[in-house]
């Protein structure tokens, strides 16, 4: 029978080091544990703060009300969109229809819009967006102006989709014509006046008798197609489909889309409001000029004037403002804001037929003659300029009064996407 190994226990030596091994194993296994967690909280809490925490935070603060990070970057992702769009079209035109004339011109269009697209030019511009749309809500809750979500779906239906369930609207005139006033005899001798001609008698003709013609059959008509109606189908198809383009291509929302026309309602209810006071008339000056280089060349014209030669002649034979010298030098009604200072303080304070000394404005140097001087109907045109003059002012003074606090790194949140494809990019 073998003879049975003894086993010798370990000393207490042994024990003290296996111990101390034991010990750093486990250190070892926990510190690795604690990295590995630290680095996953990390990672996670980056991920929540770009993801989560960043997009909540306020990126301006109007008078108490905020605008989120979130809301700000689908607003200039939306102008973005916009803006890529309208750089695709403008190309597709250049390299299909334009010729070496109008190249250069639609080239200045989309470097333009490059230009725009530019982070720090947007980014600035939307800022300022979010700000005039927060004053601009605040404002029409003090007025008890409201917006609602029908109107949002009216405007986006006619807007985007130019789907009109009540019927196609009825073309509004742009250009409503003001009435003419009756020239004075001063003004008919400043101004060549040519009479409406009216027909003369001509001599009576008597009429020849024709032969009867025999009637033939002529082939039944087609009566033209109907056009298919756009039904609410369709266009909730429509949206349907946009909203869609909108996610996949600058991950916006249908909440996003009517945001946006929520805001331009606003906007444009506030408008109409802050228009109610306009006036309906307003004084105007109707006046012609001769535009020069240098203040000897306008005293020269002055000499001539007073030596006795036409206005009208000597507009189209020296003046350099090509767009009025072929009319005489003729400018015609305007009111006050609608010239250059210098120019407009002249003009007002000229008597009819009265010519001025040589004006200085950015533009050269002016001899000016007003025609007539009285008050006279506000223009349709004339007054959306009042209208948006109106709101500037508005909007002048509410940013003043305003407590507008903007978060330091607003910059650092400005979207870059959607962007101009790289083979539609100018070099």
């Amino acid at each position: 029978m073998a003879k049975q190994k003894r086993i010798t226990p370990p000393s207490r030596k042994q024990m003290a080091r296996i111990e101390r091994e034991n010990l750093y194993r486990r250190i070892i296994i926990y510190s690795t544990i604690a990295v590995v967690a630290v680095t996953v909280l990390l990672v996670g809490y980056g991920v929540l703060k770009a993801k989560v925490l960043d997009l909540r935070q306020p990126i301006v603060t109007v008078n108490g009300d905020k605008v989120s990070v979130a809301e700000f970057q689908a607003r200039a992702r939306f102008q973005r969109l916009q803006l890529v769009n309208q750089y695709s079209s403008y190309y597709q035109f250049m390299v299909n229809f334009t010729d070496e004339n109008t190249r250069p011109m639609i080239e200045n269009s989309l470097r333009q819009i490059q230009f725009q697209l530019e982070p720090a030019f947007l980014g600035a511009q939307m800022l300022d967006e979010v700000i005039t749309d927060l004053l601009v809500r605040q404002e029409a809750q003090k007025r008890g102006i409201t917006v609602t979500p029908e109107e949002v779906e009216r405007y986006i239906g006619e807007t985007f989709f130019m789907y009109y369930p009540d019927g196609t609207p009825t073309p509004i005139p742009t250009l409503e014509l003001v009435p003419t006033s009756t020239l004075s005899p001063l003004q008919l001798t400043l101004v060549a006046y040519t009479p409406t001609p009216t027909a003369e008698p001509t001599t009576e003709v008597t009429p020849t008798p024709t032969e009867a013609v025999t009637p033939t059959e002529t082939a039944p008509t087609t009566a033209p197609p109907t056009p298919t109606p756009y039904t609410a189908e369709q266009y909730a198809a429509n949206l349907a489909k946009y909203v869609d383009f909108l996610q996949t291509t600058a991950n916006l929302t249908e909440a996003d889309l009517r945001t946006y026309a929520e805001s331009v309602l606003y906007r444009q209810k506030l408008m109409d409001e802050l228009a109610q006071n306009l006036p309906e008339s307003e004084e105007q000056v109707w006046a012609r000029h001769i535009l020069v280089a240098s203040e000897e060349e306008a005293q020269a014209v002055l000499e001539r004037l007073n030596a006795g030669e036409d206005f009208a002649a000597l507009a189209q034979e020296l003046s350099t403002d090509t767009t009025t010298a072929e009319r005489g030098g003729d400018l015609g009604w305007f009111s006050r804001g609608e010239m250059v200072e210098p120019f407009e303080a002249v003009a007002f304070a000229l008597q009819i037929g009265q010519i001025s000394e040589p004006v200085q404005s950015d533009f050269g140097w002016h001899i000016i003659q007003v025609l007539g001087h009285e008050e006279r109907p506000v223009s349709p045109l004339r007054r959306d300029t009042l209208q948006q003059q109106a709101f500037n002012a508005w909007l002048d003074e509410a940013r003043a009064a305003a407590e507008i606090e903007t978060n330091p790194n607003w910059s650092d949140y400005v979207p870059t996407e959607p962007a101009i494809p790289p083979e539609l990019q100018l070099p």
